[in-house]
């Protein structure tokens, strides 16, 4: 993607002039995957379901419990994976409370950006789940606003929960830029017109470094 501020020595968006930093949360900012993977393992293993978490990173619950269903030919209904969801969160939301972490470097990195822009938060994690994953690590306030799955339509990959980060805080796309850590994530992104900072690719202490 082109971009309208690029870091010339890294070749990364330039952070320095955005007005504003918006994050994913899952894989991105705190270390759930395994614990989203556990969740849906655990939830799903009386219907025999191998669960991929990667193929599902980014989704939304009933998303995601959709198409694990369908990969592995269970017929549902809409009642079966509302019930099945609702435990998986139970599940993830245990897990959380016992052994969460941040991403290695993703710590220093908001603590030195927090202070430096607003940030904001777009998840496809539901709003009782990420507020009790965001209490556990300290970061309660942080992000202005906090766009989880209860608060769009459609999830990622659809934009609108970044086209709706823009409309709460009147800031535009090329003005803006996104830390994911999922295709569907930087899909949505994409689609918003927003630049992305793809965090598989570059890790936090070089970001941090970035920062004016």
């Amino acid at each position: 993607m082109t971009t309208k501020f690029q870091d010339k020595a890294h070749g990364l968006p330039d952070i320095s002039r955005r007005e504003l930093l918006v994050f994913d949360f899952d894989g991105t900012i705190a270390d759930t995957s395994s614990l989203h993977a556990e969740a849906f393992a655990t939830t799903l293993a009386p219907y025999c379901v191998a669960v991929d978490y990667e193929r599902i990173a980014g989704l939304s619950t009933p998303e995601a419990m959709r198409r694990l269903l369908s990969w592995n030919g269970i017929g549902f209904t809409d009642e079966l994976v509302a019930s099945l969801s609702t435990s998986k969160q139970e599940a993830v939301r245990r897990l959380i409370g016992s052994s969460l972490e941040p991403m290695p470097g993703a710590d220093a990195f908001l603590r030195k950006a927090r202070h430096r822009f607003p940030i904001a938060l777009v998840t496809s994690g539901s709003k009782g789940t990420v507020s009790l994953a965001l209490s556990a690590l300290g970061y309660n306030g942080w992000f202005d606003p906090l766009v989880c799955s209860d608060d769009v339509a459609r999830s990622k990959p659809d934009p609108e929960g970044y086209l709706r980060a823009l409309d709460l805080t009147g800031v535009r796309a090329a003005d803006a830029l996104v830390f994911e850590d999922s295709d569907t994530g930087v899909t949505a992104a994409r689609c918003a017109g927003i630049d992305i900072v793809d965090v598989r690719l570059t890790p936090w202490p070089l970001l941090e470094v970035l920062l004016p």
